[in-house]
This record gives C-alpha cells, sequence and structure tokens, in this order.
C-alpha cells in the first residue's frame, strides 16, 4: 500500500503544475471515468446475488506538445478506486497508454511507446459516452479484449482522401495465457516487462465515407512460438491471426454500427499440449446495434440526445476446435436493450437489460445503470 500512495502523492504533484504549463498552450488535461450498477435478475445455475455498484474506471488524459509535429499522449487508469494487498479481485492501477507521436507529414508520422491495438471500433475510441449500453459490447471484451495495448513502434498518416492507416509491430501474445473460455484475453501482455519472443504485427485502414459513414478493416498477427516460463515446449509454428471489419452510420438521430471478427491459431494442437487450456483453433464473433435519437424529433435544436437502442451479438471462442469437442458453454448469443440519455455530449446516463443465453441453454439476465464522462 505504501508504494500505492507514494503513486498517488506523485500523480497529484504532476497535475498540479499542468495549469502553469496549459498557459503555455502546450499540456493538455482530460479523462473519463464512468459508475456502473449491475443487478442479476436470473441466472439459471440459481446464484442470484444482490446488486453492486461500482466506479469502474477512472481514467486522466495527460499531454505536451514540444512543438506543432512532436507531442506526448498518455492515460493512466484506476480500476474498481482502490488496491488492497493480498486481494486478487481487487483494483488496478494501469497505464493505458504512454506515447511520442511525430508527425512529419499529414501522410505520414510515426509513434512509439505504449500503443492502443488498432482493433474494432471500442478498443481506439473507449470513452464512455462514445457508446450505448452501461457494458461494453461483450464481442469487444472477449473476441477483442479491450482495452488491448502494447509496447512497439510504427507509423501512421494518410494514403488518399479520406483513407488513413496505421501499422505496428509490437511486442506479442504470452502463449500460456490463450484459452478456450477467454481467448486471448489473459494473454495480453500490455507492457508490463513484456517478451518480445513472440512478435506482433497490427494494422488497420479506415475510410471516411461521407460526414456520415465509416468504415474500417485490421489485422493482427502474433507468434506463439516461444514461451518464457516453458522454455522446452514445442510450440513451433503456433501462431494467433486475427481480422476485423466494422461499419458505422450516424444522420438525423439514427446510430448504427456492426463489426465482425475471425481469429484463428495455427498448430493449436500443440499448444494444447504444453497449457492444457483447451484453446480453440478459431474463433468468431460479431454484433449489430441499431439506436435512435428521439429527442431529436421534439425538438431538433437541442443537444441533449435520449437514444433508445438495441444491440445483438453473438461469438465463440471454441468456433472450431481440434482433438477435442467444442464446450457450449462457450457459444454465447446476446440481446441488449436500453436507453443513453446525453444531457451533454459529454456526460451519458445510461439504462439497459441484457439477455445472455449459451448454447448450452443456460440463461442470464442482467439490469444496468451507469453514468459515464470524458472531457
Amino acid at each position: 500500500m505504501n508504494s500505492f500512495k507514494y503513486f498517488l502523492l506523485s500523480l497529484s504533484l504532476s497535475l498540479l503544475a499542468v495549469p502553469a504549463l496549459a498557459q503555455e498552450q502546450r499540456a493538455t488535461l482530460g479523462g473519463y471515468g464512468e459508475l456502473h450498477y449491475n443487478d442479476v435478475t436470473n441466472n439459471d445455475d440459481g446464484e442470484n446475488p444482490a446488486g453492486q455498484l461500482d466506479f469502474h474506471r477512472f481514467v486522466l488524459f495527460v499531454g505536451y506538445a514540444f512543438n506543432d509535429w512532436v507531442t506526448f499522449h498518455s492515460e493512466i487508469e484506476v480500476e474498481h478506486t482502490l488496491i488492497e494487498a493480498g486481494e486478487e479481485d481487487g483494483g488496478e492501477v494501469a497505464l493505458e497508454q504512454a506515447y511520442v507521436d511525430l508527425k512529419y507529414y499529414p501522410t505520414f508520422g510515426v509513434r512509439a511507446g505504449l500503443l492502443l491495438i488498432p482493433v474494432g471500433i471500442i478498443n481506439p475510441v473507449h470513452e464512455p459516452p462514445t457508446f450505448n449500453g452501461v457494458e461494453r459490447p461483450n464481442v469487444e471484451k472477449v473476441l477483442i479484449p479491450s482495452t488491448w495495448r502494447e509496447s512497439g513502434l510504427g507509423i501512421y498518416g494518410r494514403l488518399a482522401d479520406r483513407l488513413n492507416y496505421e501499422a505496428y509491430v509490437m511486442a506479442g501474445l504470452s502463449a500460456d495465457g490463450f484459452s478456450g473460455k477467454n481467448g486471448i484475453r489473459g494473454a495480453r501482455q500490455s507492457g508490463y516487462r513484456s517478451s518480445t519472443d513472440n512478435l506482433a504485427f497490427t494494422g488497420r485502414l479506415s475510410f471516411q465515407v461521407d460526414l456520415n459513414l465509416s468504415i474500417a478493416a485490421s489485422f493482427y498477427s502474433s507468434s506463439l512460438s516461444s514461451n518464457k516460463t516453458v522454455v522446452d515446449a514445442d510450440l513451433s509454428g503456433v501462431r494467433f491471426n486475427l481480422l476485423e471489419a466494422n461499419i458505422r452510420y450516424q444522420k438525423n438521430g439514427l446510430e448504427a454500427r456492426g463489426l465482425v471478427v475471425y481469429s484463428t491459431v495455427s498448430e493449436v494442437e500443440k499448444l494444447n499440449a504444453v497449457f492444457d487450456n483447451a484453446a480453440g483453433a478459431s474463433q468468431f464473433g460479431g454484433y449489430v446495434e441499431l439506436g435512435y435519437d428521439v429527442l431529436g424529433l421534439i425538438n431538433p435544436e437541442t443537444e441533449m440526445q435520449l437514444t433508445v437502442f438495441g444491440r445483438y451479438e453473438a461469438y465463440d471462442t471454441q468456433a472450431t476446435t481440434t482433438g477435442f469437442s467444442a464446450n457450449d458453454a462457450y457459444a454465447r448469443q446476446e440481446t441488449t436493450l436500453g436507453l443513453t440519455h446525453r444531457p451533454t455530449p459529454q456526460v451519458a446516463i445510461k439504462a439497459d437489460y441484457q439477455w445472455l443465453y449459451t448454447r448450452e441453454s443456460h440463461n442470464f439476465r442482467q439490469f444496468n445503470l451507469g453514468v459515464g464522462y470524458n472531457f
């Protein structure tokens, strides 16, 4: 706990200097956060605990412009408000981003540091007011495990009018963390003494078709052929590959978005022989979401919004398997219906109800309330 107290003291002292720096218009301060209330209303296994209030995230952003083309960006996050020694389920203090950005030209720049993986809709942009639903879509928590970040470097820029690109080389995944239930979520190294035994390559193309419509596609590929904990294991040829595409549309109060993601593990039988984690040979999922701002019908001039939305998700972390039968509990479908009220674009008050099913006919229902902000 002493190290955590010293961290908070250092952070506070650092923030005291921000106003003076901001006067030079070089420093920026921002952040986001969200409070959740989750209440399981039905669970086929009979476990229906009391509802839970949790200030899930508190994030501060600090940036600095050295000049008009060299900048620094960082985010530090506190999850679940506190950390207690010896508590496995306690909170976390984590660095989400910290990188130097060198924008040589509008068409070409270089980034280096701790970077977000440019995959999906939520992982690159995950401030609470930017998406509907108290919880992030589960497809983008399991198959694309937000917040997914890693140390590395790469390039970004514009290929043509409205067509942007990103490409990075990074430390890869840790082979022992891959599992049949949670996919690659436990395999992330997150920039903490990340081993470079396995290197990863990732990239993204995004096209702004017009003011209302955008489409994007991304890839991620990491070797899993080495492992720092089992150095003599035969993992030759084991590799994780992921492809993802998404589309977003917004006009006259209508919001629509959709995403599909497919990933594979080559030579997965070798991975399972070493770690016995029942990893699937492939994983597949996606979701579609529709929303409409009903306040815009009443007063088109107001900046306030009340969005009625619905989202359907389907995903399977054992879409195909090698050497064993898939677990039906890992084939999941979810429906979320809810409301998002934005009294101002940077604050969101949310309520929704979720129906969650698995192929093994295990049903789970949950009511959620939340408030989130960013600045």
